[in-house]
């Protein structure tokens, strides 16, 4: 049994912050959980799909988050405690549902797990989700270790149920992945599905809806009142000290360690805002009083800095408060231990040495290594042949957000705009305007989870509208770059499949031709003449095509283990004649340059046995 679910009080155990997270949903009594994988929030949906065959609760994974939260709300309308988990920019997607949830409420517990992703280590944008709180009137838990991401999650259900409203726990990358000691709790059975009573007052028309926002506006003042007192907004240091920290999420850490380091122990109090919307209003102007200095630490936006400043304002406070601009305090990316130490040295005007580094003057710079398509993946394989069939024509290609966005990389280059889930299918709509008049051609890529997600609206939007483009579907049978989550394309293989006996795979080609493309073609790319001849065909085409190149991610297969065994691949040296088409075109990374000679990493091959093909000399052969 995994300690995750392990009925063990007082206990612990060194866990991830999301997996700390699911042991406090589990403790919380969680009946429901549906999410959409998105890093950093991706372990969340995983492991809850994994354990749901020792536990009492059910995981899916939902077509979208929009539909996540949907599911997620039904059932916490129906008195049960659910939880839907999402990346930041998953939250843009379920905003329309959650913003009218706001209004409506749960009669068990809803909460809405974000992860906000500062530094955009996987993401297109870098957004501050605690917006979203102030915008729909969610009330907000910020932890900062693998401890409080459980205990504030337990918190999080508790206030939900109290409040009759959704609650979020938002996190960033720092805290997701971070590990620490988690000290296990008491596991609350969940609750009992109640009848669901009709209520025609909590229907969303603007008769109701007037009431209904004025019942928010008064949840959120109880909210205000519990945030006060909440045993997660506290103060540490001397309690009449000349200078104060206000600190959120991992940014209290860092404040700690920069008071120590620095010596302002006996003259530096902190304010750890745990329960961080509604501001504790109360609690922060006491902690004002008195001072002279107050440093606020916030990753991205100013919001508590801004409400501090208010507050002084209005209730005659003078202190000068800091943020951002003080030193490296910027509202661009993530801050680290150093960061705050000189931001705190330079504003309370004390000693700082930075810290010291290794001289590396006289040491080679270490190669650049960006993500990469991995060996053996049929994207590679989809790209490369569309590349040569598109060779000589002007065309435009729009991607998507997965593994295959990495096919912008050289020397593949087959990503000219990169948008959002699903817009792959969606812009070329607007951009066949200007096309039509300037002759490009547009191919567009979108993968088979992102297509599910949201690509089957943009292309009905094309078909009914007469629009001509061709989308090629790169359906590797699997949500890949988040963590092999199940696609709706494909039946789960092993634990996955006893963990949800009843999932129904969705035939993506079936579903293109029910949308109206007349023009369909499922290839597997790893032929590549038959790949570059589709590709061709669907440019030719006077309208909409679809292509669904089909074929699985080698990375899944080899993980579920299929018990095939395919050879590796070498390049014989004495019929290669050093042309590079294999690195300069193709790009497998199992293909290493060695001096003026290139050999094939066995250790990386995959055995696809697609660089054979590429090969003008028939230079590459396997290993026997």
């Amino acid at each position: 049994m995994s300690n995750l679910l392990e009925n063990a009080p007082g206990k612990k155990v060194l866990l991830m912050g999301n997996e700390a997270l699911v042991r406090g949903a589990y403790e919380a009594g969680l009946n429901f959980a549906c999410s959409y994988p998105g890093t950093p929030s991706s372990e969340v949906g995983t492991l809850l799909f994994k354990l749901q065959a020792g536990a009492p609760f059910r995981m899916e994974f939902g077509a979208n988050e929009k539909v996540s939260v949907e599911a997620a709300a039904g059932a916490a309308m129906a008195g049960l405690y659910s939880l839907s988990s999402m990346k930041h920019v998953g939250l843009n997607v379920a905003a329309d549902p959650l913003g009218t949830l706001s209004y409506i409420g749960v009669k068990g517990a809803l909460v809405i797990y974000n992860a906000d992703d500062p530094s955009l280590f996987s993401s297109q944008n870098e957004q501050d989700n605690r917006n979203y709180c102030r915008l729909f009137g969610l009330p907000l838990f910020e932890p900062s270790s693998a401890q409080e991401m459980k205990d504030m999650t337990v918190a999080a259900f508790r206030l939900s149920h109290e409040l009759g409203m959704p609650v979020m726990v938002r996190s960033t990358t720092r805290v997701a992945h971070l590990r620490g000691v988690v000290e296990l709790g008491e596991i609350t059975e969940p609750p009992k599905p109640v009848h669901v009573e009709k209520d025609h007052s909590k229907v969303t028309l603007p008769v109701n809806a007037t009431r209904m926002h004025r019942e928010l506006l008064e949840r959120l003042d109880r909210a205000r009142v519990i945030s006060n007192a909440s045993p997660f907004n506290f103060a540490r240091g001397a309690e009449n000290a000349p200078f104060g920290i206000v600190a959120s999420s991992i940014g209290y850490a860092y404040a700690m360690d920069a008071v120590t380091s620095l010596g302002l122990s006996g003259k530096t109090a902190v304010f750890r805002a745990g329960l961080s919307y509604p501001e504790p209003d109360e609690a922060l102007l006491a902690f004002l009083r008195g001072k002279q200095k107050v440093l606020v630490i916030e990753e991205l936006e100013p919001l508590m800095e801004n409400f501090l400043r208010a507050l002084a304002q209005k209730y005659g406070v003078e202190v000068e408060i800091g943020g951002k601009g003080v030193a490296g305090l910027s509202r661009l990316y993530e801050y680290d231990s150093e960061i705050v130490r000189e931001a705190a040295a330079v504003f309370f005007g004390v000693p700082w040495k930075p810290a010291l580094r290794p001289d590396l003057a006289d040491r080679p710079r270490l190669p650049v290594r960006p993500p990469n398509l991995c060996p053996g993946c049929p994207h590679r394989a989809s790209y490369y042949a569309a590349k040569k069939a598109a060779a000589g024509q002007d065309l435009l290609f729009p991607n998507d957000i997965g593994c295959y966005s990495l096919g912008f990389g050289a020397p593949l280059r087959m990503a000219d705009t990169i948008l959002c889930m699903g817009a792959s299918a969606s812009l070329p709509c607007g951009l066949d305007q200007a096309t039509e008049h300037t002759g490009q051609k547009i191919l567009s890529f979108i993968g088979d989870s992102t297509f599910f997600h949201s690509g089957m609206t943009g292309l009905a939007n094309a078909v009914y509208n007469g629009h001509k483009y061709t989308l090629v579907i790169l359906d590797n049978q699997v949500t890949a770059m988040t963590g092999h989550q199940p696609s709706f394309a494909i039946d789960p293989e092993g634990d996955e499949r006893a963990a949800m006996a009843r999932l129904t795979p969705i035939d993506a080609e079936a579903v293109v031709r029910a949308l109206g493309v007349r023009h369909v073609q499922v290839v597997r790319p790893s032929n590549l003449k038959k790949m570059e001849a589709a590709v061709r065909e669907a440019l030719d085409y006077d309208g909409l095509s679809v292509i669904i190149a089909r074929e699985p991610c080698p990375l899944h297969h080899k993980r579920q283990g299929d018990g095939k065994k395919r050879p590796t691949f070498t390049v014989d040296q004495e019929k290669c004649d050093q042309c590079r088409t294999c690195v300069r075109d193709y790009g497998c990374p199992a293909f290493q340059p060695e001096g003026d000679r290139i050999t094939i990493d066995p250790t990386q091959c995959s055995g696809c046995a697609v660089c054979v093909q590429v090969c003008p000399r028939q230079a590459i052969r396997p290993v026997r």
